[in-house]
């Protein structure tokens, strides 16, 4: 509890002797979440090869910032410890409309951390940001997908020029 914490900040910091723990969160945040199987799983390899698509919705460039699920899962503890995952300024990946776009259903789209990822990359794509450029891009796509009424026939030339219309980086 963060009562424990603020014991041990006064007794093992040098400098906290006298903090007092003012408040908490009221809800506990929640990092990882369910993950949708979508037409394209967004992967690490893409985020490591700046990935560019075809169906591009955005780019975005947020770290992997992924935690060990516990301490025995020696995969993501090595995972987590030999890779500071990040990118040097101007880089980026794609974000594949295909990722937005459940297999198992034929007229629906997802948005925000819950899109077609792998775990690692979810990391990255999981964050305000990467949930904007994905809803952004999913309501746009559900307002042209009103035309073929199916969301796997909305033109992407279409799709990408209206969200650069409304201020979507989409450089390819």
């Amino acid at each position: 509890s963060m009562v424990e914490y603020e014991k041990y900040y006064k007794t093992y910091l040098e400098g906290y002797e006298n903090m007092t723990l003012c408040s908490t969160a009221c809800v506990l945040g929640v990092r990882e979440s369910r993950r949708i199987k979508c037409d394209y799983m967004l992967n690490f390899e893409d985020y490591m090869k700046r990935a560019v698509f075809d169906d591009e919705i955005g780019r975005y460039c947020y770290p992997v910032d992924i935690h060990v699920m516990n301490t025995g899962d020696e995969e993501f503890e090595r995972f987590s410890k030999e890779y500071d995952i990040r990118y040097d300024k101007g880089e980026s990946y794609g974000i594949p409309y295909r990722s937005l776009v459940p297999v198992s259903f034929s007229n629906v789209l997802v948005a925000g951390r819950c899109i077609g990822t792998d775990r690692q990359m979810q990391a990255s794509v999981r964050v305000m940001p990467g949930c904007f450029i994905t809803g952004q891009a999913a309501g746009a796509a559900a307002a042209i997908a009103c035309e073929t009424q199916d969301v796997r026939q909305v033109d992407m030339i279409k799709l990408q020029n209206a969200l650069k219309n409304l201020g979507a980086y989409l450089p390819n």
